[in-house]
């Protein structure tokens, strides 16, 4: 009773393996007719950019440094004691006082030739009356006078010191540090605090002297803030430099732009896109369809065969690159489609299996949209 038991136990067994096997076979054959044709060609998935001749902005792309167009360390120009000092933060107007010095000793001196130079100015107006009459000699009115003009040298001398007292703003702004503390003794030429004015920035850098020739005052600007997630501003180069730095081979140039918000800071780093030429009726692709190897460039092209799409590999030469996007120079014409994306696993002649298409000009506005400078020179 029992072997006729562990018999069909052992057919059960058997017939539960051959089941997953002929179920593993099947399965594996249904996976390779998804990737390949009746005809053994592979199927690939690909997206595609039929070729449009247009216009191609050429930049170069840079890092630049936000400096405040009005930014300046305030000293003293006088000798004292500091009675009142702004604080951090306040905004003060052109000509407002941001600091006063003790000027008790400096207003005597001030009282002092005041009235030394009214009494020599009196005098002098006597004594001229007198020479007009021919009353008294050449040389006592000249003496008269030269002392009238020396109470006036000093009376001068006094009134700047006391205006020197009191340190007022060159410009308008916001007072960022303050480098002296009320009660502190200061001298001539001690810095007492700085002032910003950034409602109005620039933005430095420098351009490769390779680009002499191409970049200028007026040359258009794009600025990437990445920091502040803001919207990228378009703008003009206000200044550009005639002199080339020996140690970095560049020459030095300026952006300004409007800050009323302030939300742009002074020493921030920003990216740059600085156009160098607009190319017109050109073919530019994005650089992800280029294929490079020890033979050089080029792209997959779908060829038509017997219907279906196939993948033809072509060399083509390539000119400027701008960010995302390269110049085809040859090896690539109007109504041509090319492959640019899921290359990496295509070979030769596989079909292709189009996701997606669109024009490379379509394409290239997007891909402008999202790209961001990373490349410093």
């Amino acid at each position: 009773m029992l072997k006729p038991m562990l018999k069909k136990r052992k057919f059960n067994s058997l017939f539960a393996i051959m089941f997953m096997a002929l179920l593993f076979v099947s399965c594996s054959g249904e996976g390779e007719e998804n990737e390949n044709n009746n005809d053994g060609i592979r199927s690939m998935p690909v997206e595609t950019v039929t070729i449009e001749t247009g216009n191609f902005d050429d930049y170069i792309r840079l890092s630049g440094t936000v400096e405040a167009l009005e930014d300046a360390i305030i000293s003293s120009e006088s000798s004292g004691r500091i009675l009142s000092i702004r604080d951090r933060g306040e905004r003060v107007g052109r000509g407002d006082v941001l600091a006063r010095l003790d000027d008790r000793m400096i207003r005597s001196q001030y009282d002092a030739a005041k009235t030394g130079f009214d009494l020599a100015d009196d005098t002098f107006n006597r004594l001229e009356a007198l020479y007009a009459d021919s009353i008294i000699s050449t040389q006592d009115f000249r003496s008269a006078r030269a002392q009238r003009d020396q109470a006036k040298a000093q009376l001068e001398l006094t009134e700047k010191q006391l205006r020197d007292s009191r340190i007022e703003a060159p410009f308008a702004g916001r007072v960022e540090d303050r480098l002296v503390r009320n009660g502190e003794l200061v001298n001539p030429g001690v810095p007492v605090m700085r002032l910003v004015n950034s409602e109005k920035v620039k933005i430095l850098t420098g351009i490769p002297e390779r680009y002499s020739g191409e970049i200028s005052e007026g040359s258009d600007v794009i600025i990437h803030f990445s920091s502040l997630g803001l919207e990228p501003r378009e703008s003009r180069i206000t200044y550009a430099g005639n002199v080339i730095d020996p140690d970095t081979r560049t020459f030095t140039v300026e952006i300004e732009l409007e800050n009323s918000d302030e939300r742009i800071k002074p020493d921030m780093v920003v990216d740059l896109q600085v156009k160098r030429t607009t190319l017109e009726d050109v073919i530019v692709i994005p650089r992800t369809a280029i294929i490079r190897d020890e033979e050089g460039t080029s792209v997959f092209k779908s060829n038509s065969e017997n219907g279906r799409k196939i993948a033809e590999l072509v060399s083509v030469r390539t000119g400027s690159t701008s960010g995302s996007l390269i110049q085809i120079l040859d090896g690539l014409q109007q109504g041509d489609e090319i492959v640019v994306a899921g290359m990496r696993t295509l070979s030769i002649g596989d079909a292709l299996n189009v996701l997606f298409t669109e024009t490379n000009l379509e394409r290239a506005v997007k891909l402008r949209e999202s790209d961001i400078p990373l490349v410093n020179f």
